[in-house]
């Protein structure tokens, strides 16, 4: 729950801190109800747990309504389905198997009312159809077949949001909002030169991934170049699936990365 909540706050709080810098009101409701899909926000986009606290505007991001936030959450999904896929593939089955959990158990169950309000249908027999192929190692085939039907499933549920949303300019935001939640699981993975959590680099990797992703989904071939250029540079930060031992690359240089691809957005 706790680590749900920690990427909720991570996305609220990215949004918040573009919306600020842009003059815009993020919300799409003004006259928003308090719901299921609703959590609260500051406006310490990276602050560490138990930090940051009464700093900042609070906000509350409601997914039902507020675009990029849940897009968000729908990246943080194909995060994790993404290692999970690729180290299945690479033979790595125990690892594969903890990143199929997190989808359902912390990130898919909450968006629920979302897809509802949204009139979507979510996409919970495609996900169990994959944690099934993993978990029962039922071969590459079978679980690539699985893995690519749910793919398609999220991206019809990524549909459900305004024309605005899909702007060039919206989409490097969200792409920026995954690799600040990247740069958070990249430093608790990495700790002074220690990997202290191969499970949250795996995740940094999948988020990271996801945010290049939406960046090759562009039509502007400059910006989307200039973008995936500086997502290419920190692509060395994670020299394999299993991760080393020791490694001497900080979090840091994926919250630049996110600085940098968001001026872009509001370069446009």
């Amino acid at each position: 729950m706790y680590k749900r909540n920690k990427l909720w706050l991570s996305i609220g709080a990215a949004t918040l801190a573009s919306s600020t810098m842009t003059g815009c009101n993020p919300d799409n409701d003004p006259d928003h109800v308090a719901n299921p899909t609703a959590v609260h926000a500051t406006s310490s986009a990276h602050s560490g747990e138990g930090e940051g606290e009464g700093e900042g505007s609070a906000k509350e991001v409601n997914l039902a309504t507020d675009d990029r936030p849940y897009l968000a959450q729908l990246g943080l999904v194909r995060g994790h389905l993404y290692v999970g896929h690729q180290l299945y593939m690479d033979g790595q089955l125990e690892h594969a198997k903890t990143h199929m959990k997190h989808p359902e158990s912390e990130l898919y169950a909450t968006m629920i009312p979302a897809f509802e309000a949204r009139g979507t249908a979510g996409f919970a027999d495609e996900l169990a159809g994959l944690a099934n192929a993993v978990n029962q190692d039922q071969g590459h085939e079978a679980v690539d077949q699985a893995y690519q039907h749910l793919i398609s499933a999220i991206t019809l549920n990524e549909q459900a949001v305004s024309e605005q949303t899909q702007s060039a300019a919206e989409r490097l935001k969200l792409a920026a909002d995954l690799l600040r939640v990247a740069g958070e699981e990249y430093a608790i993975a990495v700790v002074e030169g220690k990997m202290e959590n191969a499970h949250e680099y795996q995740d940094a990797l999948g988020f990271t991934k996801t945010a290049r992703v939406v960046i090759s989904q562009l039509d502007d071939s400059e910006i989307k170049s200039k973008a995936d250029a500086l997502i290419e540079n920190i692509m060395p930060l994670w020299p394999s699936l299993i991760p080393p031992a020791t490694l001497d690359t900080t979090a840091d240089e994926i919250y630049g990365t996110a600085a940098r691809v968001e001026l872009l957005a509001l370069g446009m």
